[in-house]
């Protein structure tokens, strides 16, 4: 009898225990769902723009909730810290570009009126007179061009200038190169060849005219004359190149790598005009519209710059 007795009581305990154990399990399960919850709905709102900072217990939250809770406001100030400091920039720049527009204004303005005074001016005079403001000149649209290029380069690496890119026809930049560059090319007598194309590719018109032009820019300016620039179109499955192809002087094999890096400037090309800012900025482009650019090339034979335009849309995040 007392052996049963045992057996009953044994029994009922074991019973008791798992069901204490069980208990305990579902308790840490729905705990750990809470946890699971609430971290996912602290990642939901910083994600979505939502993310307040709330006082946290200690006795009440788990550290590993408390810890995401800091980090995410950590986060939270440094986005916050980062918006402020491009907003900043946006300032900085607006007012760079502003205040420099009336100096360099004023400098084509005068330069302009003295070379109608010089008409009054013995032959000599005038000659030596010509050779100055035409420095003057050069000068001013080379710091024109400069300003230009680096509020252009600041707004774009900085992301205040929003890249809008949509599925439409590759003639858009080609018109538009046109119209840019032959004049151009006809006054060093250079054959200018631009396609025209039904391909469509996805990019931001604005800013994919801006690299094409640095590129074609680049392979008139340092294309003697009588030379060739080409422009070709080749379409794959997944993307579209367009290579603008010259006969100028050409990019040695050591300096193809660094022709794309901020103010890098050959030593072949020390002597002529430039700052080394139109291929860095024409990289930076092609890369905000999911696109790339390189460079083939030989001394004394030419350069072909190849860039790369996705033919479909890739959302951007």
């Amino acid at each position: 009898m007392n052996k049963k007795i045992w057996i009953v009581a044994l029994m009922v305990l074991l019973i008791f225990s798992v069901g204490i154990c069980l208990t305990i399990v579902i308790y840490f399960m729905k705990r750990e769902k809470r946890v699971a919850e609430k971290i996912q709905s602290m990642l939901d709102d910083a994600i979505s723009g939502k993310f307040q900072e709330k006082h946290l217990n200690e006795s009440r939250i788990s550290q590993i909730e408390n810890n995401m809770w800091r980090y995410l406001c950590d986060h939270e100030v440094a986005v916050s810290a980062l918006k402020k400091e491009q907003e900043q920039i946006q300032v900085h720049i607006s007012d760079i570009s502003h205040q420099s527009v009336l100096p360099i204004s004023n400098i084509v303005l005068y330069s302009q009126l003295l070379e109608e005074w010089i008409d009054m001016q013995t032959l000599e005079e005038k000659q030596e007179i010509k050779n100055e403001l035409a420095a003057i000149r050069e000068q001013a649209e080379k710091l024109d061009f400069l300003i230009e290029s680096l509020v252009k380069l600041s707004r774009l690496e900085t992301g205040i200038i929003h890249i809008n890119i949509k599925k439409q026809p590759l003639q858009y930049i080609f018109d538009a190169i046109k119209i840019q560059f032959q004049a151009i090319a006809s006054r060093k007598e250079i054959h200018f060849e631009v396609p025209d194309t039904d391909e469509t590719a996805a990019f931001d018109i604005k800013w994919a005219i801006e690299a094409i032009a640095n590129v074609v820019d680049n392979a008139i300016k340092y294309t003697p004359y009588g030379g060739d620039v080409i422009i070709r179109v080749i379409a794959y499955n997944s993307f579209v190149r367009v290579d603008v192809t010259d006969t100028g002087i050409g990019i040695s094999e050591t300096e193809q790598a660094n022709v794309f890096s901020r103010f890098y400037r050959s030593k072949m090309v020390g002597d002529r005009s430039g700052v080394g800012i139109g291929l860095y900025l024409a990289r930076e482009i092609m890369k905000a519209q999911n696109g790339y650019i390189k460079v083939a090339s030989e001394v004394g034979k030419g350069s072909t710059f190849s860039v790369f335009f996705m033919k479909k849309e890739i959302s951007q995040k």
